[in-house]
């Protein structure tokens, strides 16, 4: 076979790039060509990142990207490495969860076979018995009597001891059990909160606005959400350092925790940003508050670990919306998200919403 002919062969027999194919080949390009444009470093978070937000299958992934461009003029490694441990990261949460679920799954069934072996061990006692009873009365001497009841004390004595082998065994599971169950909760609990500021995290925010819209929309009852976003923050971390920075997000998560009602919830939204939901609460009192919260913590100061110098003047936006009937959790993060854009681009530290 000559090389034309070989060459044409392969043509032939090569599968052709489906549709599917060309538009991943397509995203890998834009995707490098905007690692390119915002000279991020090119390493495989980075590409994750911009990946995704060309595929554009998570719009909140690209308002994210798309707020972090327009303010910064690209993405910081600290910026990918949030992005990419918020929206990109395999849960491991899950995956602890199922490990302690089989453990528990596990130990019932061991403590099922414990018990199954104790409803065994009880018809051969019956039996036993069973069978004195029918000797009992052809027992005329006294050396059979002594037999029976010899008999009757050796399988009395073995069944004591199973039994408390067998409740010794029990006992443990039920130990195993419940240290199990506590570890569950644990994970559960550590799952729903972010491990940085000790507030709810993403997915605790996501499961908690569903409710609360829901109930809204059942009842008729006022909701209200805020975004905020830390301004500047690029700076801070870049004069102060990310330990630094680190401190001023629980600064600021505090803050707002301490000013919130226990109905209410704050949420590291991800890297700068936070949520907070607000049920019950008209559009005028969550303004109010929200603007307290601002001030609160403009005047606060975050100490400098190590120094006795402190960061001062940090100032945040916050961009608010109400419920209407019909919103979707959706609609409501893009509107929120619609005024804090407002907010960020109308000079910073400030709180806007429909109306203000």
């Amino acid at each position: 076979m000559d090389t034309a002919t070989a060459s044409k062969t392969e043509q032939v027999s090569r599968p052709p790039v489906g549709p599917d194919l060309k538009h991943v080949f397509r995203n890998a390009a834009k995707a490098f060509d905007l690692i390119q444009k915002y000279r991020t470093p090119p390493d495989p978070k980075a590409y994750a990142v911009w990946y995704a937000y060309v595929d554009g299958t998570d719009s909140l992934l690209v308002g994210r990207v798309d707020r972090l461009v327009a303010s910064n003029g690209g993405l910081s490694p600290f910026d990918i490495d949030a992005i990419h441990a918020e929206f990109l990261v395999e849960d491991t949460g899950m995956t602890a969860r199922q490990s302690i679920g089989i453990a528990i799954e596990k130990e019932i069934e061991s403590a099922m076979q414990i018990l199954q072996q104790g409803v065994q061990n009880s018809d051969e006692f019956d039996a036993s018995l069973s069978k004195v009873s029918e000797k009992l009365p052809h027992s005329v001497s006294a050396e059979d009597l002594t037999a029976l009841v010899s008999d009757l004390m050796e399988d009395n004595r073995r069944m004591a001891e199973t039994t408390r082998e067998l409740n010794k065994g029990l006992k443990e599971s039920q130990s195993q059990i419940a240290v199990l169950h506590q570890e569950l909760e644990e994970v559960q609990n550590q799952c729903m909160r972010d491990p940085l500021t000790s507030v709810a995290n993403r997915r605790a925010f996501d499961e908690r606005l569903e409710k609360e819209l829901k109930l809204a929309e059942k009842n008729e009852h006022k909701l209200c959400l805020a975004l905020a976003d830390i301004d500047h923050f690029k700076r801070v971390n870049d004069t102060y350092g990310h330990q630094t920075g680190d401190a001023v997000l629980q600064q600021f998560a505090s803050i707002v925790a301490q000013n919130i009602k226990g109905q209410d919830m704050v949420a590291r939204y991800g890297g700068e940003e936070f949520a907070v939901i607000l049920p019950q609460t008209d559009l005028f009192s969550a303004y109010n508050l929200l603007v307290k919260i601002k001030y609160n913590f403009k005047n606060s100061e975050t100490v400098i670990e190590g120094t006795d110098k402190s960061v001062k003047d940090v100032t945040a936006s916050f961009g608010l919306v109400r419920y209407e009937p019909g919103m979707s959790v959706r609609d409501l993060i893009e509107q929120a998200d619609k005024y804090l854009y407002e907010a960020k681009h109308s000079g910073r530290d400030r709180v806007k919403a429909k109306g203000f």
